[in-house]
């Protein structure tokens, strides 16, 4: 399947038009959106996939945080633990499902004063839609379902990625209080929760069920390095340098400093590892 790429940024374009782009949180999302598109085509490429494949994998940047705009209108924020499940919202959206899991009865899958958004505005075949709604719908998800094909996991892992070492960009430009709704001076001050910790310095993904304070979250994005599927991603991650400055987190709180070095060495340990493993 081919993608008229400019119809897609156009239409994108059309789409978050409707929101106030001034908004920090909005701009922030339009922002994450094309760069996660740029990784998903080079993990692709790095991958030899052929040109189908690769605009397949761009168009998923393109259109897995669609739903994020309305999560910040409805709920104002993207905490989804606060408000709504974005990937199922933006998979919803997208796939026509008149009543998205996780909203109400009064809600629609409309946006804004009755826009509404397709799948179908951004390309015409129905080809792929099985592969493109389930990598959206599932690119949030703890862990991957057993059930997939073998293509379906492929680009559900080539999003993943992609997604994760944007994320450490985000979490490394954006003043934490404009993503977190709480201020540096209370971050600062906060504790790693213990079972949060100890998935980050067992080199697990932290279980989100698990976070409580923003450190606990910042650990949690850390801890995405621990689910990279593919080499490039590894080479992108070290290349942008951005979990480095994560590890770097300063805290007030001496306990918080000291588990923060504890799982430096084991993330940097992991990564050399890895990288070793893929030669």
């Amino acid at each position: 399947m081919i993608v008229d790429r400019d119809r897609v940024k156009s239409k994108f374009a059309e789409y978050t038009a409707h929101y106030d782009i001034e908004d920090t949180k909005v701009r922030l999302k339009v922002e994450h959106t094309y760069r996660v598109a740029d990784l998903a085509e080079k993990i692709a490429r790095s991958l030899d996939l052929d040109e189908g494949d690769v605009d397949i994998a761009w168009l998923l940047g393109m259109l897995h945080d669609i739903g994020r705009f309305e999560q910040l209108r409805r709920f104002n924020t993207f905490i989804d633990s606060k408000s709504i499940n974005h990937a199922k919202l933006s998979a919803d959206l997208l796939f026509g499902s008149q009543c998205p899991e996780d909203m109400s009865d009064e809600e629609d899958s409309s946006s804004g004063d009755g826009y509404s958004i397709s799948i179908r505005d951004f390309i015409d075949s129905d080809e792929e839609d099985s592969v493109i709604e389930k990598a959206i719908r599932l690119h949030n998800v703890f862990i991957l379902p057993s059930d997939l094909s073998e293509r379906e996991l492929l680009f559900c892992n080539l999003l993943r990625d992609a997604d994760k070492i944007d994320i450490l960009k985000v979490n490394c430009d954006i003043p934490r209080e404009e993503i977190y709704d709480k201020p540096v001076s209370v971050i600062v001050k906060e504790s790693i929760s213990p079972l949060v910790y100890e998935d980050a310095i067992s080199c697990r993904n932290v279980d989100r069920k698990n976070v409580v304070t923003v450190v606990d979250s910042l650990v949690t994005q850390i801890s995405f390095v621990y689910g990279l599927v593919f080499p490039e991603s590894y080479r992108l991650t070290a290349d942008q340098g951005y979990l480095d400055k994560l590890l770097d987190f300063k805290s007030e709180n001496r306990d918080t400093n000291e588990k923060m070095l504890e799982i430096r060495n084991a993330v940097k340990k992991y990564i050399t590892n890895s990288c070793a493993a893929s030669v």
